[in-house]
């Protein structure tokens, strides 16, 4: 049975053109206090065959966010979904059903991972990368609303976000974690195929076309935040309106306080140095706000002398350079999480433009001086009760 063909019951999405592109109606549909996806259900998905590793690509962990070790007597349900673990943290007696709902919206995690993966035989994204250069391939309507996204989100960072460059991941090695540095004609090769504008959406019949064949999505940079969304929506739906959820530490979604005298409100997380991770660079108090950060500490490779992360920039096909780490606080983990990838390919001087035009969202930037080699830190948009620098 197609999953596309399931009678989902969410509603339907904006997409009107002149209506969806704009950070406040993504705000509006997906962000943390609203409730507009959350009043469905998503039916279960075949599981399909996970690959050797079991590893997705929704989101590579990236261990640079931990709760405040401030935080004590908290109720905390883990479950290990899209190669990473899941978390949701609740205030210990709180809410008599906050933990079966817990375990509800980490149910939710799994069927998006099971819809959105492309390391297992069944899912919208394998059917997509498959069969939608011949022919128009019907989605889930979660899948159709990521995608929407994903477009506007390359629209917005002129490029720096693009749900295809896993083409490129491929030809630099970092798809198996194993970076290695390609030929200028294997990298000119795999740009060929890269590229938001190859994908069409088709609201009318919720169909997806591809018109170049061997354009491949993959929901790495936004799919973890839009499962992170999602799972958020259904808690705060079935009356759960404090707590803090994270996947793999590196996207996280808070609502309501923690109840704890010395947090003065909302939840504390505290940011990690990008390369060292023994220390720590600050401490963020979220309320009803979303997190994501984008780092290079973790894959990467050296080659002649020079680093070269995992990140990479889809408008030329080489890695990313100048920036260490990119942290985007806004109310909508996927949209954190799709500019937290943009923004580290922007570079530092586009990332503060980007701020400037949007007060939305704000950033925590980390790279080096160009000049001095040391490390620089700067905050944008957020007040001094929201960051609070390692002095």
């Amino acid at each position: 049975m197609s999953l596309s063909k399931w009678p989902l019951q969410t509603p339907q999405p904006v997409s009107n053109a002149a209506q969806l592109g704009s950070l406040q109606a993504w705000f509006e549909l997906l962000g943390c206090a609203t409730q507009a996806l959350a009043a469905g259900e998503l039916l279960a998905a075949p599981k399909g065959e996970p690959s050797e590793e079991n590893q997705s690509e929704i989101a590579p962990s990236q261990p640079r966010l931990i709760p405040s070790q401030r935080d004590t007597l908290l109720l905390t349900i883990s479950r290990q979904a899209m190669a990473c673990e899941w978390e949701v943290l609740l205030n210990q007696y709180q809410y008599p059903q906050g933990a079966e709902e817990a375990m509800r919206a980490l149910d939710l995690v799994e069927q998006l991972e099971a819809l959105h993966t492309v390391f297992r035989t069944h899912s919208d994204l394998i059917a997509i990368n498959r069969f939608a250069a011949a022919r128009p391939v019907a989605v889930a309507h979660d899948t159709f609303v990521m995608l929407e996204l994903a477009r506007d989100m390359h629209a917005l960072t002129e490029g720096a976000f693009d749900i295809t460059a896993g083409s490129l991941s491929q030809v630099w090695g970092f798809s198996r974690r194993s970076g290695r540095m390609p030929t200028e004609g294997e990298i000119a090769k795999a740009r060929q195929v890269v590229g938001t504008e190859f994908i069409v959406l088709d609201e009318s019949q919720r169909q997806v076309a591809l018109t170049k064949p061997g354009v491949t999505l993959n929901p790495g940079g936004i799919g973890k935040g839009y499962a992170l969304d999602r799972a958020a929506g259904r808690l705060v739906a079935n009356g759960v309106l404090d707590f803090m959820m994270h996947g793999g530490l590196s996207s996280v979604v808070a609502q309501g306080d923690r109840q704890h005298s010395e947090t003065g409100g909302g939840w504390l997380v505290a940011l990690k140095h990008p390369w060292r991770w023994e220390e720590q660079i600050g401490t963020l108090r979220l309320n009803n706000q979303a997190l994501a950060t984008s780092g290079s500490g973790k894959q990467f490779f050296h080659f002649q002398g020079q680093r070269y992360s995992h990140i990479i920039d889809p408008r030329s096909g080489w890695p990313a350079q100048g920036m260490m780490s990119t942290t985007v606080i806004c109310p909508s983990a996927a949209v954190a999480d799709a500019l937290a990838t943009a923004l580290f390919v922007m570079g530092a001087d586009k990332s503060r433009e980007f701020c400037q035009q949007h007060p939305s969202v704000a950033a925590v930037l980390v790279f080096s001086d160009p000049k001095s080699g040391a490390t620089l830190t700067e905050a944008h948009n957020l007040t001094e009760n929201q960051w609070q620098p390692v002095r």
